[in-house]
């Protein structure tokens, strides 16, 4: 039988391996003071960010939390790239090492907000690209844009944030810098600063992978994940290896000890035997007692026994009277007169079968063997 799991299970469990990414990332960060963060992480992409008016041209570094670092003013030259490079190589870096970035006025951006469910998590480009079409009147060839997506801890929809322009602001932009697209990393605008998240177009969305030491440690925290799992693992397999080990020692201990008991157990019985044999050897006739503890030696465990009646029927006779109930009373006969002290046994009354005890009631008499008899069988 072949099991899958449905879109919106997929979805949930997709959800939820997020939310624990999330959590394991930021306890683990935790662990670390933020120098040592900082040293494995190593430090962001720089991003610069050109802007240009009608005389001059801008050039301002960034940190990758959009933190100014330097800035220069110049005019504006049809070759901007040889300008760029003379202000990177001044501060030590090259146009390699970082995201070149075009600032549009603010007036050019176009915002939208979107609310989705959260079953959309993994649909969310597809969605927001069909909405754009739906519902605005631009066309994917004239703009660029770019979104945001965060979850909202209120209601658990997915936020999105888009931002739009149109393509013929960049271009003309662009052409007074004698540079083309291709040189571009990204768009923002101006009055960004305050605004949270930040506006900005990634124009390399699909094929930016940036080294950042999240990206690396994410998965480095699954495979430490499956490695404390593994370790759980083993150590409980061995604490089950201890303890059957130990297990088998106390049972070998206990075996030891039973056999002995065993042992000490057969030699009272035989004790008690030959203490059986002593005294009905030394009486001059089995006694009440005597004959009380034959009977109970011979007699089955599933019989027992309503009246016991010992009689003297001569100055050497006697015989014994037993009434009850057994699983297969016929058989007693056999059983009684098997014994030592008894014989001539013989059912006195028809074996009856009691429904409220669940048995077969019997009365059987027995006489009693001499003693003389007795003592020749024991020699």
């Amino acid at each position: 039988m072949l099991l899958s799991l449905s879109q919106p299970s997929f979805a949930t469990l997709s959800r939820s391996l997020n939310r624990f990414g999330a959590w394991w990332l930021k306890e683990f960060r935790s662990l670390f003071p933020d120098r040592i963060l900082q040293r494995i992480a190593g430090r962001g992409r720089t991003l610069l960010v050109v802007a240009v008016d009608q005389e001059d041209m801008t050039l301002e570094l960034l940190t990758d939390g959009f933190v100014s670092t330097a800035s220069e003013r110049t005019a504006v030259r049809d070759d901007a790239l040889a300008a760029i490079d003379r202000f990177l190589v001044s501060r030590g870096l090259d146009r390699l090492e970082v995201d070149i970035g075009l600032c549009l006025a603010v007036e050019c951006a176009f915002g939208r907000q979107l609310l989705l469910p959260a079953e959309a998590g993994d649909a969310i480009d597809a969605i927001v690209a069909q909405d754009l079409a739906k519902k605005t009147p631009f066309k994917a060839e004239d703009i660029y844009s770019d979104h945001v997506a965060r979850e909202s801890a209120a209601d658990g929809k997915i936020e999105i944030q888009q931002w739009i322009t149109r393509r013929q602001f960049v271009h003309q932009a662009l052409s007074r810098l004698g540079m083309s697209v291709e040189n571009l990393t990204f768009i923002v605008f101006n009055g960004r600063g305050g605004v949270q998240p930040v506006p900005m177009i990634n124009l390399r969305r699909q094929s930016q992978a940036r080294g950042t030491w999240s990206q690396w440690m994410v998965p480095a925290l699954c495979c430490s994940a499956i490695a404390l799992w593994l370790l759980s693992g083993c150590l409980r397999y061995t604490n089950q290896q201890a303890a059957l080990d130990r297990l088998s020692t106390d049972i070998a201990a206990t075996s030891s000890k039973a056999a002995q008991v065993r042992k000490l157990f057969d030699q009272l019985q035989e004790k008690r035997s030959a203490l059986v044999r002593l005294r009905l050897q030394r009486s001059e006739a089995p006694g009440l007692t005597d004959l009380w503890e034959e009977t109970t030696r011979v007699l089955p465990p599933h019989s027992w026994l309503t009246e016991f009646r010992l009689a003297e029927t001569g100055k050497r006779d006697a015989q014994v009277s037993l009434v009850g109930y057994s699983s297969a009373a016929p058989s007693l006969v056999g059983i009684i007169d098997g014994s030592r002290l008894f014989f001539d046994t013989a059912l006195t009354s028809p074996v009856a079968f009691d429904a409220t005890e669940g048995r077969e009631r019997f009365a059987l008499q027995s006489k009693v063997r001499l003693p003389e008899i007795l003592k020749e069988a024991t020699r």
